[in-house]
This record gives structure tokens, C-alpha cells and sequence, in this order.
């Protein structure tokens, strides 16, 4: 039995994930970012591997000195960001092709995803890329323009999605943010640009041949009301067509003086070269007034107000049968609420088929990270957001080379997990050691108490002040009124109280981790820790 799992279940799982951090009750998540690795790596220049063991999550704890709550402010979902760019082919959006097609890249080929962000950060999906063309007219505009269909010089259209703030902290050179409704007003979304059943596009399946347009078709003279008119020469209208048989023109469409918008031939008879139309005339002509004959497309569905035109790919009366077929076919006025269409062209030649594309349910712009594919949630916090030191839990005076998410950790010395009424909004890792004064021990320092070959207590100087001393990687427990002993500068200092970590080290789950080259805190100083995670 075949069985596949679509990209909206990716989508799913993400939108859900960020659905439970926002809801912010007890019986939901707690996540935490935390900082940590003040020590130098061998490479500094190079961040070691994470490997996904029970030894290395216990690594992270140990490393950790302080962590930032996440809130519902803190997350997003977020897709690839594909920056406009000229000359570059853009995949147009298909209800036939497979979505994970649609969000693609190739760089052989030059073609990009179907979407793109602009330079006024405006977000548009390519509904049709003219044949496979290169775009070289950026979009602009947004809903107020013809429900956000934007139909630019170089045949494109693009279907207005969405714009993005410049101080939106989820766009970064990497990522950008999408709204899953239209009553995300902040990025510029609205229901008038949604539209159901949306007839935007008909593509050509099979381009035909000996497909042929004339303007210069005489016929007898006729009056007001006439159902029918006669050609004046038959047979140059045959050789003008490249056609044995006048049938061939059947269900042409027939413009001129005289005959009403969208007239089409019903039919016509071979002997006698009368057109029976499809409305009646409206005033006199004939003779010498010339009439046109052209391809005519016919959209069949259960929506309203879809007109198309069929481009033929050459003209000149003299080319060969093959190469005069339909090269594409522009929707000039689009249609609404279509949920099942049909296009038909009717021409002097033969073969050439079409085939609607059919917009989601609701229509384009309802739902953008779905439709896009969003199946990536960024977090994004900020270290030093209250000040520098986040009311003095977090050193300025130290590095960091590592970022986790931790999730539903324990308080320290409980057996139960924080929930969103008992965790904190920041929190200091550092296990704090009152010291009597004296001189300073070195940051980064290993300290201890017992012997240095074998302590009953040890960690690393993460910062100091003059009566206080923060340690990571502590293991033992310090004892009050014993020495701290500095293994490289000699200081020697008594510990007079000790106070632990806000949270219970190895509890909980870390789910994500993140090496990176070193961080400096300073004064005055904040972090943005950004993390995508993908499902």
C-alpha cells in the first residue's frame, strides 16, 4: 500500500508547536534559551560537533550560566527567504505540481521557489511566469490593487501575500516571517485581497498547429439583426487560413463594425459561406469593411467572469503549420469563485489544449506560511532586553560560544517542572559563591576545595566581584567556611554562603543546541539569539 505524508504536515506540527507556546497555560510547554560555554575551544575559529547523546545534554547543563524565558512574542513562523531578483526564472504556482516542486530551487536552470520578497519587504506568489520567461520587472503594489494581482511588463503575475516591517525581528538575511491569517494586520494583510476560487492562470498543454488569425476577411454587406452573414470569397478565405475546410472555423471569434463584443461563429457552411453567429448584428457593414477571425478560448466552470485570450506564436501568413500554434494563453479578466474549470480553444487548427489552474480553497493569501510552506518556527529573544545585566543575572564580563532551547526544566530541588506561573523570566545558572574579600581569581579559572587532584568540589569562574564569585561546570558541593582555592592564580578565598542555580541541572529536555564562535558581553550591550527550527 503507497502512502505519502504531505508538506502540510510539516506545517502542521510547526504551527501547532508555536500555537502551545502562545496559549502560555500550565499544561502547556515552558521553554527556555540558554547561553553558555565561557571557555575558550581548542579552535576557537572553529565550533566543535553537537552530538545527540545523554553525556553531551548534560554537557549543555553544565555549561549553561543564564536562560531567557520564551514567550509568544518569542516565536513565528518563518520560510526561506528568496530575495526578487532580476533576470532570474520564478516557479509559477500549480495545483498539479507537488508542493515540495513548488518551494524548490535549481540553480542549473536558473529557477527560483515560487515566491520572493521584494525591496519594500512586500511578498508575492508567481501565478504565472509567462511561458517559463525570466522576470525582469519587480512587483509592486499590494491588496488595493485588483485583489493583490499584480501583472507586471514582463507577463508575469504575482498575487500579493503579505509585507514585513523593517523592525520585524524575524527577518533576517536567511529567513523571513508569514502570517498564517488576514487578521495579522501588522503585515499588511486583508480579507479584500483573498478572493475564492481565483481564475487567474490557463496553461497551454499542447501548442497545435496551423492555428491562424486574418483581419482583412470581407463579407456581403448585412443590416441590423441579421443572424448570419456571407463571406464575399471563400476560397481566398480558405488559402488565408491555410485550411481545406471552412468548418475549421467554427467557434472563431468575429469582430468588426456591426457585430457585438465576443460574437463567435456557431456555423458554417461549406457551399455557401454563410456564418451563422452567435448574437445578432448590431448595425451595418460588410462590403468594404474589413472583419477580423481569431482564436477563441472558452472557459466551461461553475465560477463567474473568466475571459482569456490565446497568443499565437506567429503571425506571418507564409510560416509552415507547425509553427503557427498557440504559444500561451493570458487571462485578461479574472474570474471568481471557480472551483472545477474547463478551457477549450477553438482556432483554424488542430491539437492545441489548455488546462486551468485552480486556486486553494478560500483562494490565494488566506492561509501565507501554508501556502508558501512554512514548516520552519524562529525564536527570537534578546539577552540584556531589561539591561545589559537583566537586573544583574547575567554577567556583561563573559562570552558565550553556546545556545540552547530547553523545555519544561525543573526548579532546583524539585521534583516537579516550572510551569508558566512559576518560571521566570530570566534566570542565572551560575552556581554564586559569597567569598570573603581578597584578591581576584582569574575568569575562566578552575576553582576547588579539597585538592586539586582530588576535589571534594570544583567549577569555572564565570564573573566575580569583590565579595562574590560565579561558578559553571560545578560539581560537588561547596561547603561554608572552607577554602576556595584558584588552580592557576593561587588565590586562596572563604566561602561564607553558598547559592545554587535557579534551575535543577539534567532535567527536562534540551532540544536544540547550537555551537558558534565566541560572543563578548559588554556594558550597554544586548544579544539577539535567533533560532529556526525545522519540522
Amino acid at each position: 500500500m503507497q502512502s505519502i505524508s504531505t508538506k502540510k504536515l510539516s506545517y502542521s506540527v510547526a504551527s501547532l508547536w508555536k500555537s502551545s507556546i502562545e496559549q502560555a497555560t500550565n499544561v502547556c510547554p515552558v521553554l527556555y534559551i540558554s547561553v553558555g560555554n565561557h571557555i575558550p575551544y581548542t579552535n576557537e575559529s572553529s565550533p566543535p560537533d553537537i552530538v545527540d547523546t545523554i553525556s553531551s545534554e548534560k554537557e549543555i547543563w553544565d555549561n549553561m550560566f543564564a536562560a531567557k524565558r520564551v514567550t509568544g512574542n518569542d516565536v513565528q513562523l518563518v520560510l526561506p527567504r528568496i530575495n526578487w531578483t532580476a533576470n532570474t526564472k520564478y516557479r509559477q504556482y500549480d495545483d498539479t505540481t507537488e508542493f515540495s516542486e513548488l518551494i524548490s530551487s535549481n540553480t542549473s536552470l536558473n529557477l527560483k521557489p515560487m515566491y520572493v520578497v521584494t525591496s519594500d519587504r512586500n511578498v508575492y506568489k508567481c501565478l504565472s511566469n509567462s511561458v517559463s520567461a525570466n522576470s525582469t520587472v519587480e512587483p509592486s503594489g499590494d491588496y488595493t490593487t485588483s485583489n493583490g494581482n499584480i501583472a507586471t511588463a514582463d507577463g508575469y503575475v504575482w498575487k500579493y501575500m503579505y509585507n514585513i516591517k523593517p523592525s520585524n525581528k524575524f527577518l533576517t538575511t536567511d529567513w523571513m516571517p508569514a502570517p498564517t491569517t488576514t487578521s495579522a494586520l501588522d503585515y499588511g494583510v486583508s480579507s479584500l485581497g483573498v478572493v475564492d476560487g481565483e481564475l487567474t492562470t490557463i496553461v497551454v498543454t499542447d501548442n497545435g498547429s496551423n492555428y491562424r488569425e486574418a483581419s482583412n476577411i470581407r463579407v456581403d454587406g448585412f443590416s441590423v439583426g441579421q443572424s448570419s452573414v456571407r463571406l464575399s470569397n471563400t476560397s481566398l478565405t480558405l488559402s488565408i487560413f491555410s485550411i481545406d475546410s471552412l468548418s475549421n472555423l467554427a467557434n472563431m471569434k468575429i469582430s468588426g463594425t456591426g457585430f457585438a463584443t465576443d460574437t463567435y461563429i456557431t456555423t458554417i457552411s461549406n457551399t455557401t459561406g454563410v456564418l451563422t453567429l452567435s448574437a445578432n448584428t448590431t448595425n451595418f457593414g460588410g462590403n468594404a469593411n474589413n472583419i477580423s477571425i481569431s482564436t477563441r478560448v472558452y472557459i466551461d466552470g461553475d465560477g463567474i467572469g473568466a475571459v482569456a485570450n490565446a497568443v499565437i506564436s506567429n503571425t506571418d501568413i507564409n510560416v509552415a503549420d507547425a509553427e503557427a500554434n498557440i504559444a500561451r494563453i493570458n487571462v485578461t479578466t479574472i474570474g471568481t469563485n471557480y472551483s472545477r474549470a474547463n478551457a477549450f480553444v477553438y482556432g483554424s487548427g488542430s491539437g492545441a489544449n489548455a488546462r486551468v489552474i485552480l486556486s486553494p480553497k478560500f483562494g490565494h493569501a488566506f492561509n501565507s506560511a501554508k501556502e508558501l510552506g512554512s514548516n520552519s518556527a524562529m525564536i527570537a529573544v534578546k539577552i540584556g532586553e531589561i539591561d545589559s545585566t537583566e537586573n544583574g543575572l547575567i554577567s556583561v564580563d563573559t562570552s558565550f560560544r553556546q545556545v540552547a532551547l530547553m523545555r519544561d526544566p525543573y526548579k532546583y530541588g524539585s521534583a516537579n517542572s516550572v510551569t508558566t506561573s512559576t518560571a521566570n523570566s530570566v534566570i542565572s545558572q551560575t552556581t554564586d559563591l559569597s567569598i570573603i574579600a581578597g584578591l581576584n581569581f582569574t575568569l575562566n579559572e578552575f576553582v576547588y576545595q579539597g585538592s586539586v587532584d582530588s576535589p571534594s568540589a570544583y567549577g569555572f569562574v564565570h564573573a566575580q566581584t569583590t565579595n562574590e564569585v560565579r561558578l559553571t561546570k560545578v560539581k560537588g558541593t561547596f561547603v561554608a567556611g572552607l577554602s576556595l582555592i584558584g588552580a592557576n592564580s593561587g588565590v586562596t578565598r572563604t566561602i561564607t554562603a553558598v547559592t545554587n542555580p535557579e534551575l535543577q541541572p539534567y532535567t527536562g529536555d534540551v532540544v536544540y543546541v547550537q555551537n558558534a564562535v565566541k560572543t563578548d558581553r559588554t556594558d550597554g550591550q544586548a544579544e539577539d539569539i535567533k533560532l529556526t527550527i525545522s519540522f
